[in-house]
């Protein structure tokens, strides 16, 4: 029973956590909405999106662990080498089987991403947030009380989920595009779970993160 109550405990926890880092961020994009002159200033928004997600990781780490440093609670200490060497692997894969397959990527230009706030943000900082909090937290407590495949699958949900404030208020996508969008992101979150859960290491899921979003930025 007390088992039982402990597993549950973490469950709510992490559902609690996760509404709030949802919420907060659902609230500075009705922010970016009214007073966009202020926080949507890029620099402004890109600290916000990072702290939003980064800061609720480590209060939730600091809070439910007592033993481990931040590094391997985390999973980023241990098996880092198969992490880096899987995660890598599978991200050369997957965007150079694209390339071959795609002609409109082969066609498309290559453009060097410049700028702290697309750095910060949308390159470096947002997926290291991210996957501190959806794969190093949430994946990770929820595998020990639901269980692998669930936990896969409710924090890949959770991780689409943080994306839909900003498509429906900022870039007003709906219908079938924005449908689009939450499964494509949705299967992203099961594959970055499969690889953390593969590896046992962050680095399996943060490495192919750090690639997509430097791609889709870089070429178009």
């Amino acid at each position: 029973m007390r088992n039982h109550n402990l597993s549950l405990n973490a469950f709510s926890r992490c559902g609690i956590y996760t509404v709030v880092v949802i919420g907060f961020w659902t609230i500075w994009c009705l922010l970016m909405v009214v007073w966009p002159q202020v926080f949507a200033q890029p620099t402004i928004r890109a600290i916000a999106r990072v702290s939003i997600v980064l800061i609720p990781s480590l209060i939730f780490c600091w809070q439910e662990n007592q033993q481990q440093s931040i590094f391997d609670y985390f999973l980023l200490r241990e098996n880092w080498v198969r992490g880096v060497i899987v995660g890598g692997g599978v991200a050369i894969l997957y965007f150079g089987a694209d390339w071959l397959l795609n002609f409109d990527v082969k066609q498309s230009a290559f453009h060097f991403p410049v700028g702290f706030p697309i750095w910060f943000n949308f390159i470096l900082g947002s997926p290291f947030a991210e996957e501190l909090f959806f794969r190093g937290v949430l994946l990770k407590e929820l595998c020990m009380t639901v269980g692998a495949i669930w936990a896969t699958l409710i924090s890949a949900f959770a991780f689409a989920l943080l994306h839909l404030p900003q498509w429906l208020l900022l870039d007003n996508l709906f219908g079938f595009e924005l449908l689009l969008l939450f499964v494509t992101i949705f299967f992203y979150g099961i594959i970055f779970a499969l690889l953390v859960n593969l590896t046992r290491s962050l680095w399996g899921s943060l490495i192919p993160h750090w690639i997509n979003n430097f791609i889709l930025l870089a070429i178009r």
